[in-house]
């Protein structure tokens, strides 16, 4: 046995005050009365020995010692010693990422059943055990460090709420590593719906309380543009995926609203693990608001269930043309785009090169710059020599003409409508292509148009003339192309849209009041809140505005979430086996409570009844 507050035995120095009063008590002193007769009738009632009265002095002594030492004791917490079995500390690890926000029959979610069994755990241990608790979505928080206070682990533990955030481990290893280096014999208890495979030098458990059986759709994948050559046209692309552990087919309903009013309504079937994408046309006007919901029968999870964003209200692409000798008809493919309001065009010739002002994408017509710009996306039209990542070899002549061409990958963003059916073309050279790139049209065995990401930057190549090939004049193909090569080279800069995608996590810089349509898992409300330092952590799901008008969304969007685990049979969810000195909370404090109480009500029954004092 042992005391977890040994600083408090010295309280045992009051047991003196007591003693001190008994041996420096005030002596009998004889007094003159005018009759002894009442005197007289009490010595006959209360008749006892010279010993008698020293043995209640004695024993009232005793007793009030009894009193300052149990209380001194109570007040030191004694514990037994645990066995080989007791833990010197354990570490409380909580998952509280989205899929833990999956709720069962009763309605009660994976963070809630952890909670559960925690607490009963947590009860059974040790008193002398430290423990810590961490809980952790996309980053880690060390919510109690080496503690032994019980009551305040357990308050702290009923606290901690799901969060709309993807899970991220790797932070919450390290963390529970250092915790861990801190106290020897460390446990390590998990809680959540999947454990973690980077666990070596720890006494790791696992204790899983994901769902017995899941039904869960979820939206993976969402992006909203400007479709190409058209006014108030928009493209939606989203990906929806199904739980690998779905027991069947399962049959959900989308819905897509459009400024509150119906615009579609789809049905689709998914097997167990599968995604589908889907490109859904939205005619709307700038700034209204795009819902879309999925419902499925069954569905345990709502967070991914949901998208709600604002149409982009995008500004013109500002495209820099530079060309030794210009096609007419990318000048007309280009020129078409500027009257329609989609591009602004900066035109050079290579004597002007570099260019002051930077634009959004560099194209560049049979003439690439020696030192290559790597700032900004290229599209580079019928080129004459290598230049960056771009490696040909020019064929001798006016080229080599083709009467068709293939599509290798019709599915590319670049070749998104364009149609390659009596499409002539002539080949000016001799494409030599890395690995980064991605042939999307050959002519015979040589590929005539490519596209890739070379070190982060987007690059689209094409080896033949438009000029001169055949009907292509006639044909949308080349104007669309180009309209769709130069958004898709410039879709990773947000700079050309009005609308910012975040995530649960992310921070947003911005100050004064943000309006939200907050997705709740249930149905969208609205609501604010206010930005009082400049930064905000995003912790909701929806589409928001701030004050001076930047428009976004921020959505769950995590393949790895909707992908709910379903919990096996032999999964470790029981409480902990029982240690010696378990349940020492309370015991040992408790059973000297009771004996300073019995102890009191003795010496109060034997003051009154049998005058001892």
């Amino acid at each position: 046995m042992h005391f977890l507050s040994p600083q408090l035995l010295h309280l045992a120095w009051l047991a003196l005050i007591p003693l001190a009063l008994y041996l420096f008590r005030k002596k009998a002193r004889r007094v003159p009365v005018s009759t002894l007769l009442f005197f007289r009738s009490l010595s006959r009632e209360h008749q006892e020995s010279a010993w008698l009265r020293k043995v209640k002095k004695w024993l009232s002594l005793a007793l009030t010692l009894l009193v300052v030492l149990l209380a001194v004791l109570a007040l030191s917490r004694p514990v037994e010693q645990g066995d080989a079995d007791s833990p010197g500390a354990v570490i409380v690890v909580v998952d509280r990422s989205a899929s833990m926000d999956a709720q069962d029959g009763a309605g009660q979610t994976r963070v809630e059943e952890a909670q559960k069994v925690m607490a009963q755990r947590l009860r059974q241990l040790p008193e002398q055990v430290v423990i810590s608790l961490v809980a952790y979505d996309a980053k880690a928080q060390v919510v109690l460090s080496r503690n032994r206070n019980r009551r305040e682990c357990l308050r702290l533990l009923a606290e901690i709420q799901p969060q709309p955030m993807e899970e991220h481990a790797d932070e919450a290893v390290t963390v529970v590593r250092r915790l861990a280096a801190l106290e020897k014999e460390t446990q390590v208890w998990h809680v959540g719906d999947t454990a973690w495979s980077d666990t070596e030098g720890l006494n790791y458990e696992f204790i899983n309380v994901a769902l017995p059986e899941v039904v869960n759709v979820g939206i993976t994948s969402f992006q909203i543009r400007q479709a190409p050559l058209s006014h108030d046209r928009y493209e939606g692309f989203l990906k929806v995926s199904a739980a690998t552990a779905n027991p069947a087919v399962v049959t959900t309903t989308m819905e897509i609203t459009v400024a509150g009013r119906l615009a579609q309504l789809r049905e689709l079937e998914l097997k167990p693990g599968e995604a589908s994408a889907l490109m859904l046309p939205l005619e709307g006007i700038r700034g209204q608001r795009v819902e879309i919901r999925l419902k499925t029968p069954g569905d345990q999870l709502g967070w991914d269930d949901a998208v709600a964003a604002p149409l982009p209200k995008a500004r013109p692409l500002v495209v820099a043309w530079v060309a030794e000798k210009p096609d007419p008809f990318t000048e007309l493919a280009l020129t078409s785009m500027i009257e329609a309001g989609r591009i602004e065009m900066l035109r050079g010739t290579p004597s002007s090169w570099p260019m002051k002002d930077q634009p959004d994408v560099y194209v560049f017509e049979h003439w690439l710059p020696d030192t290559w710009p790597t700032e900004r996306p290229v599209i580079a039209l019928n080129p004459v020599k290598s230049a960056g990542p771009i490696k040909l070899k020019p064929l001798p002549g006016l080229g080599l003409p083709h009467d068709s061409v293939r599509s290798v990958m019709p599915d590319h963003p670049v070749l998104y409508r364009v149609s390659p059916t009596r499409l002539a073309v002539t080949q000016t050279s001799l494409l030599n292509l890395e690995t980064s790139f991605e042939p999307l049209w050959m002519a015979g065995a040589e590929p005539v148009l490519a596209a890739g990401e070379v070190n982060g930057q987007r690059v689209v190549v094409s080896a033949f003339s438009p000029s001169r090939s055949e009907q292509l004049a006639l044909l949308p193909a080349f104007p669309l192309m180009l309209g769709n090569a130069l958004y898709w080279a410039a879709e990773e800069r947000s700079s050309t849209l009005g609308l910012t995608v975040l995530h649960p996590g992310d921070l947003l810089e911005e100050t004064g009041l943000v309006q939200w349509t907050e997705w709740d898992g249930v149905q969208f409300t609205e609501t604010s809140e206010s930005i009082p330092a400049g930064l905000l952590p995003i912790h909701r799901l929806g589409a928001w505005q701030t004050a001076d008008g930047r428009v976004g969304t921020s959505l769950l969007a995590s393949a790895q979430e909707t992908n709910l685990p379903a919990r096996s049979k032999d999964a470790v969810t029981g409480s902990l086996p029982k240690l010696k000195g378990s349940g020492g909370v309370s015991n040992w404090p408790r059973f000297l409570i009771w004996g300073l109480l019995g102890t009191l009500l003795l010496e109060s029954f034997l003051f009154h009844r049998k005058a001892v004092f």
